[in-house]
């Protein structure tokens, strides 16, 4: 005797559908476990998941084999971050890496004053890990210095205790332009620097840019006989750590729980981009 499936005599039997209703809401708790995503991943899970046992109990209806369901893996989307390769698929990727991405434009030692300062200030491990800013600070124009020295995160990168960068964690774009300044020559550069950071549990982020913060840093550098007088600097953070950048230092979105449509609406890349005019909003609102 052939059925329609409405009338299927095993979809009127009570203790049937209550069996395959809990091994479909097992499958689905299990699928949740495996799963680890956050946000709105265990939703998209899910229905993934009551897609494919669906169409798998469908198919045993029709078949009137319900007694053999067997339900199947469900394939998950991949989760995780490549350490190996930090800056893949972010706007850093193809940048040049560390000091080779501050590229003077010729040989006037102008350049390559304000060149150096950049390093020590954005780059240099005794900056970046101790907080020491000796190296910089030397560089600058006595009467500046106390000022620099008192207000080191708007004019240096200092990471978060206990976290670190990955190896060749730190890739840089911008560019340098020579002007005046006060009767002497001045240069203005204009780089974002982003920095890398090592997580301690890479399979649990979904994005690389949980990993990458980025810093955009316009400054200009008067070149007095004393030394470099910076001025006129304006700066931007992306994809940060909002707790950390209130205490004067540079940490990644991993080290805080993220908060819900956190970050900044539209193309990221120009949050990378020199191009264009410095960002105003606030990454932390």
């Amino acid at each position: 005797m052939q059925y329609d499936i409405d009338n299927h005599p095993d979809l009127k039997d009570a203790a049937w559908i209550r069996a395959a209703n809990r091994r479909a809401k097992r499958e689905i708790r299990r699928q949740r476990r495996q799963a680890r995503l956050r946000r709105h991943g265990g939703k998209i899970v899910s229905g993934i998941a009551l897609l494919v046992i669906g169409g798998v109990l469908s198919g045993f209806y029709l078949a009137g084999r319900f007694d053999q369901v067997s339900l199947p893996d469900v394939k998950l989307p991949p989760t995780g971050v490549n350490v190996e390769v930090p800056f893949a698929s972010t706007p850093a990727e193809q940048w040049p890496e560390g000091e080779k991405g501050i590229v003077v434009p010729d040989a006037n030692p102008a350049y390559e004053q304000v060149r150096q300062a950049l390093i020590a200030s954005r780059m240099d491990p005794a900056m970046l890990n101790e907080h020491k800013p000796d190296r910089f600070l030397a560089m600058l124009a006595p009467e500046v210095r106390e000022h620099v020295a008192k207000n080191l995160p708007g004019w240096t990168t200092r990471l978060k205790q206990g976290t670190k960068l990955l190896p060749g964690g730190i890739r840089v774009s911008g560019k340098m332009t020579l002007g005046e300044k006060d009767g002497y020559p001045a240069v203005t550069a204009d780089y974002v620097f982003a920095y890398a950071f090592e997580p301690p549990e890479p399979k649990k982020l979904l994005d690389q840019m949980e990993m990458v913060a980025a810093v955009r840093e316009q400054v200009t550098y008067a070149i007095t006989p004393e030394g470099l007088w910076p001025s006129d600097s304006k700066g931007f953070q992306y994809s940060i750590s909002c707790t950390a950048a209130r205490e004067g230092f540079l940490a990644p979105q991993f080290v805080e729980p993220p908060k819900p449509d956190q970050g900044l609406p539209g193309d990221r890349r120009r949050y990378f981009s020199t191009d264009g005019q410095m960002p105003t909003e606030n990454t932390c609102e």
